[in-house]
This record gives structure tokens, C-alpha cells and sequence, in this order.
């Protein structure tokens, strides 16, 4: 026969596992709060929807991951000088090294705000890409498009893209030679444009 000696302590004890696989369970099912990208690349400040405040452009690293992903924040400065999260990317930059651990060759992203424009600079697979970003219609939306590649001998090609205008061409040029050879010049119009949290670079040939 069981006695209260007996039946409390293995009440206590079901009652403490049970408390356990309550909590395993509710992290499980609910994502980390916690960022994984802490560790800063790149800061930069300006006025990016023209209300005269400084706002914020931050890119990190989460250097617990074997590839090293970047992110980019956009944060708007407010009257009481606070700051609140724009548009976020993990999408935008890509990683430093591929997933097997070997360097990818990708030089680390830098960040410029002229006359209220976002201008993303990175360098990836021989390209040296730059995104023009202007806050409009409530998102940061690419305007802009510009990369030159060098053939490593003679010979630099550029790409230009208005996606605004609409105006698309591409050029080669020799170095040391002022003749510009047109190789591509047409109007390609893009609705709507790429929203800064949705783009990826490089998933089409425009840009």
C-alpha cells in the first residue's frame, strides 16, 4: 500500500518533467529572439526619406555560421531621435565563404548615401555591381543599376540601367582608349520595382 510519503515525491517529480517537455516544446516551436548577427561591418548615415533626420545603414555578420551571411538594416531616425527598423535583408549581400567552408572571393560590401539615394557597392564573381535604392512609396526600391567587369587583359565592359527611365545599354571600352563600343542599348521597362527586402542580385541578367 502507497503512502503519502511515497506518492508526493513521485507527484513532484512527474510534475517536473512535465513542466520540462512544456518548455522543450514551447522553444522548439518558437523561433530565437536572439540575432545571430552581431558582429558590425559596416555603418553609415544620411538622410534617406528627406525629412532632415540622420538616419541609419548597418550591415553585420553572424559569424557563428560557417558562411559568414551579411545582413542589412535600414533604420529612419524619428523627432525624438529614436530609430525604427525600415526594411531588413539577409537576401541583399552575399555570403563570405560557400557552405563547404572555402572563401567565396567576395570582398566585404560598403554602403554610400548621396542626395538621398542608398547606393549598395560590392564586388562578387568579378563583378563590381552597385544598387541605387530611393525610399519611395513607403519601401526602398531600386532606381538604379551599375557594374563594370574587367577581362583581366584590355578590355572593361559596363552595364547601365535607369529602371526608372527605362534606359538599359551596355558598353565596352580598351583601356588607354577613349572609343566606346555600344553593345546593347534598348528600353526595358520593370514594374513594379524590386523592393530592397525581396532583391537578390543576379537573378536575371539586368541586374
Amino acid at each position: 500500500m502507497m503512502t503519502n510519503r511515497t506518492i508526493y515525491p513521485a507527484l513532484k517529480q512527474l510534475f517536473i518533467i512535465s513542466l520540462m517537455l512544456i518548455s522543450f516544446a514551447a522553444n522548439a516551436q518558437s523561433p530565437t529572439l536572439k540575432s545571430q548577427f552581431t558582429a558590425l561591418v559596416r555603418e553609415e548615415t544620411g538622410d534617406l526619406n528627406g525629412d532632415g533626420l540622420m538616419d541609419k545603414v548597418v550591415i553585420t555578420m553572424d559569424t557563428a555560421s560557417i558562411t559568414r551571411p551579411l545582413q542589412l538594416e535600414i533604420f529612419l531616425q524619428q523627432k525624438d531621435s529614436k530609430y525604427s527598423l525600415a526594411a531588413c535583408s539577409k537576401k541583399l549581400l552575399a555570403p563570405q565563404y560557400h557552405k563547404d567552408g572555402k572563401y567565396a572571393g567576395n570582398v566585404l560590401p560598403d554602403v554610400e548615401i548621396e542626395n538621398g539615394i542608398l547606393i549598395i557597392l560590392t564586388e562578387r564573381d568579378g563583378n563590381h555591381p552597385q544598387h541605387h535604392f530611393k525610399f519611395q512609396n513607403g519601401n526602398f526600391e531600386l532606381i538604379y543599376y551599375f557594374n563594370v567587369i574587367w577581362d583581366g587583359k584590355n578590355t572593361t565592359t559596363e552595364t547601365k540601367f535607369d529602371l526608372v527611365k527605362g534606359n538599359y545599354s551596355v558598353e565596352s571600352q580598351q583601356l588607354g582608349s577613349e572609343d566606346v563600343t555600344v553593345l546593347e542599348k534598348k528600353k526595358i521597362v520593370v514594374k513594379p520595382l524590386p523592393k530592397i527586402q525581396d532583391f537578390v542580385p543576379f537573378q536575371n541578367r539586368l541586374f
